[in-house]
């Protein structure tokens, strides 16, 4: 602990002399009223606490994940550490919601009613207090993983938790939000991780060299996000110039310094350079954490349409086949996603012969569908247009799946990973585990792929959460899961963790499926009003409130946007034809597949008789 102590003093440092040199100059700018000197220090400082008890929380789990050898999960002491750690994490979290009440309301509110509104009525302290449940989730969780699958389910609930304030701070407002929010999300984690990671190897030094790989995977995470995080906060050069913008010159500068020292820790192998590294990230989180204090110039007042203001950016002409297919906006956490799995699925194919090219091409076909379907104009204009939106959604939950599943990534991975290794132990170890089992049974996994839809769009659920534009990419994220659990079952080519369906039985599942996407266009197309419709309250004449139904799409005032009602009666045609359509092929494929099976059950057994004779 002697030695993590000066890069926890180092992070402590900079963030208060940061926050002495800013002042009072946010407040202004923000509207708000100077809250007096123990919130301007005393919030900084409890947020650099919370980063510093995530770090530790995180390093610890992904020490027991990677870092360390084998599958056993989390020893004993590291349980301990981890838990406490999240427990910290949870308290401090909670202290953070307080100040950050403080910060808004001018001073601190008496314990009691009024506090409590001031906490769940602001995104800010509602960020701050999710934080805190799932830390202390994670606390528990930790303490009761004996697997190492279960303490991956508590590490990648960990990582979610740190997007609790994310999701409420700087990232979600003004022009460009739609990539600085994943930007900053990816930043945070992949620091969090690198800087946790870090003091594990300082107190417990094991394994450096794969230490030094995860700090170099989260490098580049850190910088690359970084990047585009500040060109989508700090959008000119001449802006560098201000408060913000002097701190991520800084920020930078110091990031620079850190990459140097982790190359040459990695060259010479020398363990003592980790402290230093350490101490300067510490420096960097310091920084980071000051810029919450400041005001982005792409925050500074100036006049955005209500599309820009809502969205994160414009669309300014009608939806056509060329700029559908043409006016291109990254999707940060797709586009992410799709490179990961195009680069491990090559890495994995290098290392084996013979592998059917259809295969391959079936992979590298849905990975770049993926991308195109968030990406391209549909991907821009589903956040716009009901109709489109259905549309991605199809895409994303039947086709992109299929296409994923029939590259067979299980069964590649068996082949090129070493039978004796951890890699391959740990890819077994998460094939075993009991959710993965229950979500792959035929019944569940056809249940939450043609429920998903009826839950999501004929319930009040999407038109609360779609004001939530971040989370969109997650609920997008839940259509392709469930689409690839289904078909992995249904059409896979890799044995799924349970046992293995017939084909006849499969073919059942298919079919008793397909009308549920028939009967969900049906619906949409006799619904009277518009599903993204709900109740809403202005402020009407004389400061009281009015209770009216509006939705979302119109809110955007877009001129050129069709009626809701129309449009939606066009998304119920498109998720009849884009659901019933692309199964019809799973039909097929599923045909072919069982058609083989029986000649190669018939050969085998032509083979058989051949040899008793």
């Amino acid at each position: 602990m002697r030695r993590v102590a000066p890069a926890g003093a180092a992070g402590l440092v900079t963030v208060l002399v940061a926050a002495l040199l800013l002042g009072r100059s946010a407040y202004p700018v923000l509207g708000l009223a100077d809250p007096g000197e123990l919130v301007q220090l005393g919030l900084p400082l409890l947020r650099v606490l919370t980063a510093g008890a995530a770090a530790v929380a995180l390093g610890a789990l992904v020490h027991g994940l990677v870092v360390a050898p084998g599958v056993a999960g989390l020893s004993p002491t590291a349980r301990g550490v981890a838990s406490g750690a999240a427990w910290a994490w949870a308290a401090l979290a909670v202290g953070t919601a307080v100040f950050t009440v403080a910060d808004l309301s001018g001073g601190f509110v008496a314990p009691g009613p009024d506090l409590v509104v001031g906490m769940v009525v602001r995104a800010a302290p509602v960020g701050w207090l999710a934080c805190a449940v799932g830390a202390a989730v994670v606390a528990v969780w930790v303490r009761e993983a004996r697997t190492w699958s279960s303490t991956l389910g508590a590490g990648m609930l960990a990582c979610l938790t740190l997007l609790g304030p994310v999701m409420t701070g700087h990232a979600i407002d003004g022009v460009g939000k739609d990539l600085g929010t994943p930007a900053v999300a990816l930043h945070v984690i992949a620091a969090t991780v690198w800087l946790g990671t870090l003091g594990a190897l300082v107190v417990a030094p094991v394994a450096p060299a794969r230490s030094g790989a995860v700090a170099t995977v989260c490098a580049v995470v850190t910088v690359g996000s970084g990047v585009l995080a500040s060109a989508v906060l700090v959008p000119s050069v001449g802006e560098l110039a201000t408060a913000y913008g002097v701190l991520v010159l800084l920020a930078a500068a110091v990031t620079v310094v850190v990459l140097g020292v982790l190359v040459r820790r990695r060259v010479s192998g020398a363990r003592t350079l980790a402290v230093t590294e350490l101490a300067l990230l510490a420096v960097v989180t310091g920084l980071s954490v000051a810029m919450t204090r400041a005001v982005p110039p792409v925050q500074a007042p100036f006049h955005t349409t209500p599309t820009e203001a809502m969205l994160g950016f414009g669309i300014p002409d009608p939806p056509t086949l060329g700029r559908l297919l043409g006016a291109w906006r990254l999707d940060v956490w797709f586009a992410v996603l799709a490179v990961v799995l195009v680069v491990v699925y090559a890495r994995w194919l290098r290392r084996v012969d013979g592998w059917p090219r259809g295969r391959a091409a079936s992979w590298f076909a849905g990975c770049a569908l993926l991308v195109v379907a968030t990406s391209s104009g549909v991907g821009r204009y589903a956040d716009a247009l009901f109709s489109v939106h259905v549309a991605e959604h199809m895409l994303v939950s039947i086709v992109v799946p299929v296409l994923l599943v029939l590259g067979g990534p299980v069964s590649l991975a068996r082949r090129a990973l070493p039978e004796e290794g951890d890699a391959r132990d740990r890819l077994e170890a998460v094939l075993d585990a009991p959710l993965l089992r229950f979500l792959t049974h035929p019944a569940v996994a056809a249940v939450v792929l043609v429920g998903s839809p009826f839950a999501f769009y004929l319930t009040p659920l999407f038109s609360l959460l779609q004001p939530l534009g971040w989370l969109m990419p997650a609920i997008s994220a839940w259509f392709l899961t469930a689409g690839y659990l289904f078909f992995w079952v249904v059409v896979g080519v890799d044995p799924t963790p349970g046992q293995k369906l017939p084909h006849v039985a499969r073919l059942a599942v298919l079919i008793a499926s397909m009308p549920f996407h028939a009967l969900f266009g049906v619906i949409l197309l006799a619904a009277a009003t518009p599903v993204a419709q709900t109740p809403s309250t202005l402020a009407a004449d004389g400061g009281g409130g009015q209770v009216f139904v509006t939705d979302f799409y119109s809110r955007l005032r877009l001129p050129w946007a069709p009626d809701l009602l129309a449009d939606q009666h066009l998304a119920a045609l498109l998720s009849w034809g884009m659901g019933d359509l692309p199964l019809v092929g799973v039909l097929v494929v599923l045909l072919v597949q069982w058609h083989r099976a029986g000649l190669a059950e018939d050969r085998a057994a032509r083979d058989l008789l051949a040899a008793r004779r």
